[in-house]
């Protein structure tokens, strides 16, 4: 039965479930670390709002809680990551290999994320270090089952290498959108709060002889401590209003992106597009087979390095804006928009150049730019201008490395297809998720490392120069990653792919 030809409608409708997962992905990268590590210089920050919940110092070898979880993580991930892809790949479900896994774990992924932030709060710490320890190996689970069928479809759906290009630019596309929406929790938090703050901003004011305008006003723009003339109890009600939005954030947050999660499952009927067969290779010697591929190896190598990078940066970007820059939370999402415009414009660009450079040059061009916008982060004083300079460099390496990498993954998937008649592209695609959880998790297990704080005048403090050097460190990471991605042969792969096609093409023929 001939199948429906792949449009640019079709992959617009994929592309909003990377939406959904981006968003939950940018909820524990951007505010995981921020919200439960960590000390605010101010009161009424969001920074550590919850770290009294969780064990802040090293538990073993040096090691954070955040250090031993991504750890453990990783080990697990190296079991689940090509499980999930090897039952993907040999699935046989009425709804094809890959969209019925989307559909079933969309709701549990979206639970999970939105547990990690709140089940963790008892009194006992012990018990909320192993709650966290438990939820964070379930949202890592829960991601590689949705994520790796997702991506094996971005080769199966990317049938041309026009559609590849297409489809790499709208999940890019829908990526930042998910991810900047991340950002703004604690705007939607404040929003929450209404009433509650002011009343007992009130009471602090009667109390001290001031007006409820002066406190606004000192809160806001952090001018002095509140906590130096509230008492104990307000403080308290305070923290646990700012906690309470937060949660309230998050799950609108989550709702958001499990709705998005279902839409590509709902309304795309694989096998109605894709004429997929299941594989017989076994789970690992389908991941030794995938990673016998040299171009695949030397594509992962430089692709560890970027999440690693990058992650890093995800992961301080927070703090690199209110703790060295002096901008105010509420105000970094600005940043965020600011950063996204300008990747998105530059986003028809770079699809045009890919096809016509190809895409190895540019992404050796984004990881050089990246390397320069975390030096310049590193080396950045007081002022939003730093801010406006930072996001604004860094929209064009978040544009190249957000569209590309995926298209260079399906095209070895594609190049393995064609030579050995056996579509593995899932596990190709768990290979590069894996990847993408190492770099994060490294990237996870050194900022909680150098940015660990100190107890100065009984009071915790994290100096700037910790926060400086985890940008030198991306810096360093993204100069390696360029040099390793030089090896990677895209003319080789492009020509040996339009090679066999041909000599396909030339067989159906004379048949």
């Amino acid at each position: 039965m001939s199948k429906k030809p792949i449009t640019n409608k079709l992959l617009w409708i994929f592309a909003v479930g990377q939406f959904g997962w981006s968003l939950l992905s940018g909820i524990i990268s951007t505010w995981l670390v921020h919200l439960y590590t960590g000390a605010p210089e101010n009161f009424g920050d969001t920074n550590g709002l919850f770290a009294d919940f969780i064990s802040q110092h090293a538990l073993f070898a040096g090691l954070t809680l955040f250090g031993i979880i991504t750890a453990v993580g990783r080990l697990f991930d190296a079991v689940t990551d090509p499980l999930i892809a090897s039952w993907s790949d040999k699935a046989n479900f009425k709804g094809g290999r890959r969209i019925p896994f989307m559909k079933w774990i969309a709701v549990p992924f979206a639970a999970v994320t939105v547990a990690v932030f709140i089940v963790p709060q008892f009194s006992n710490v012990v018990v909320n270090d192993i709650l966290i320890f438990i939820l964070l190996m379930l949202f890592y689970l829960f991601m590689t089952i949705y994520c790796t069928p997702y991506n094996a479809l971005i080769a199966e759906l990317g049938d041309t290498q026009v559609h590849r290009i297409n489809v790499s630019t709208y999940i890019s596309f829908t990526y930042i959108a998910g991810f900047s929406l991340s950002t703004l929790i604690p705007t939607l938090a404040g929003m929450f709060q209404g009433n509650k703050i002011s009343d007992i901003l009130s009471q602090i004011a009667a109390q001290n002889s001031t007006t409820l305008e002066v406190l606004n006003s000192q809160l806001a723009e952090k001018s002095i401590l509140i906590k130096d003339i509230a008492s104990a109890e307000q403080i308290a009600q305070i923290t646990s209003v700012q906690q309470s939005s937060i949660h309230l954030a998050i799950g609108i947050m989550a709702l958001v992106a499990c709705i998005a999660m279902l839409v590509p499952s709902l309304y795309i009927k694989e096998r109605s597009y894709i004429d997929s067969k299941p594989v017989k290779t076994h789970a690992f010697k389908s991941l030794i087979k995938t990673f016998g591929n040299a171009q695949f190896r030397r594509f992962v190598y430089a692709d560890v390095i970027y999440f690693f990078a990058v992650t890093l940066f995800q992961t301080g970007l927070a703090d690199y804006e209110t703790k060295l820059m002096g901008i105010s939370s509420d105000n970094t999402f600005t940043l965020t928009v600011l950063m996204t415009v300008i990747s998105l414009a530059l986003y028809p660009a770079v699809n045009g150049l890919a096809r016509k450079m190809g895409k190895k040059i540019l992404i050796i061009i984004g990881f050089f730019t990246y390397s320069a916008v975390f030096l310049i982060t590193s080396l950045a004083g007081q002022g939003f201008i730093w801010g406006v300079i930072i996001a604004g460099c860094a929209g064009i390496p978040m544009a190249i490395l957000g569209i590309l990498p995926q298209a260079c993954v399906a095209d070895v998937s594609e190049l393995s297809t064609l030579q050995t008649g056996e579509d593995r592209s899932g596990m190709f695609f768990a290979a590069r998720t894996f990847a993408m959880k190492l770099g994060q998790a490294l990237s996870l297990l050194i900022y909680t490392s150098v940015t660990v704080s100190t107890i100065v005048e009984g009071e915790k403090y994290v100096a700037p120069s910790q926060y400086r050097t985890t940008a030198v460190i991306a810096t360093a990471a993204c100069l390696i990653g360029a040099v390793l991605f030089l090896f990677y042969n895209e003319k080789k792969i492009m020509n040996d792919i339009e090679s066999l096609k041909a000599g396909t093409a030339a067989e159906k023929k004379d048949s």
